[in-house]
């Protein structure tokens, strides 16, 4: 096991990417809210709340689809930049700076396809008469593969994280204990 009290360089990005990654992810943080703050000021308009011509879906079922898919794309483009900012911010072993890089991302790809799933129903399920299971069954099959990488990541990193955290807490280190 490599020693966990060194600080590990092969993380430590240049001060100009971190404060990169660092804007980069305050511009998809603060366009996302941008994005629910104008949904919520389109949802009170008058006349968005009637149906579309020939559908069963309102006007505004449409927007929040529009919205929801603009939050979506934000995520998943996020998704890659906060584990960039996790391997980067970070010290410890490789493996466990990867591990917890890992799971912010997959944690934020299930969490796209859960906005997804709720912002898109009020759109989608009106339109499916009779067979609205498919859309959860849709969803479901792409929440499990995020969901089961995820679990097996935080499965293989409970005795990496633990001792990491046990060293940190109390100032000891594998050599120590050895």
């Amino acid at each position: 096991m490599p020693d966990c009290t060194m600080a590990d360089t092969n993380h430590t990005a240049p001060a100009s990417l971190e404060r990169e990654t660092v804007q980069s992810i305050t511009k998809l943080v603060l366009a996302a809210l941008s994005l629910l703050f104008v949904l919520y000021l389109v949802s009170v308009l008058p006349g968005v709340g009637r149906f579309v011509p020939g559908t069963s879906v309102t006007f505004a079922a449409v927007i929040g689809a529009v919205v929801t898919l603009a939050v979506v794309g934000l995520l998943l483009s996020l998704a890659p930049a906060l584990a960039e900012l996790v391997r980067s911010a970070f010290e410890g072993p490789d493996d466990v700076v990867d591990d917890v890089a890992s799971i912010v991302h997959l944690f934020v790809v299930l969490a796209a396809v859960l906005v997804a799933h709720r912002g898109l129903e009020p759109a989608f399920v009106g339109l499916l008469e009779g067979v609205t299971w498919v859309y959860d069954v849709v969803f479901l099959a792409l929440a499990l593969p995020p969901l089961a990488i995820l679990a097996a990541r935080l499965y293989v990193s409970l005795d990496p994280i633990s001792e990491l955290l046990a060293d940190r807490v109390t100032g000891s280190s594998a050599d120590e204990r050895d």
